[in-house]
């Protein structure tokens, strides 16, 4: 399963994973707000016992990947998780 979202300055789709556009939305709706890998594992997984936090961590670097110039967007905060900033590309 897979979904897409419109890069708007470029007109062009991003194909991403259904866990992958989870993990997105989950950072944008709470944008400026660190979140521990934890707590993205939990929301994403809906707790999932098979993952472990490192699982997080792979994921956002495919997402990255795909986001291009964007991928600075998810900003890392080392020992504890991620967080989405608005800034200016």
């Amino acid at each position: 399963d897979k979904r897409e979202i419109l890069d708007t300055k470029n007109n062009e789709l991003i194909n991403l994973t259904v866990i992958e556009y989870k993990i997105l939305l989950f950072l944008v709706n709470n944008k400026n707000f660190v979140q521990e890998r934890a707590s993205i594992l939990y929301k994403v997984w809906e707790n999932d016992s098979n993952f472990n936090t490192r699982t997080v961590d792979t994921h956002i670097q495919r997402l990255r990947n795909k986001l291009g110039k964007y991928k600075e967007c998810i900003v890392s905060v080392r020992g504890v998780g991620y967080k989405f900033e608005d800034k200016e590309l």
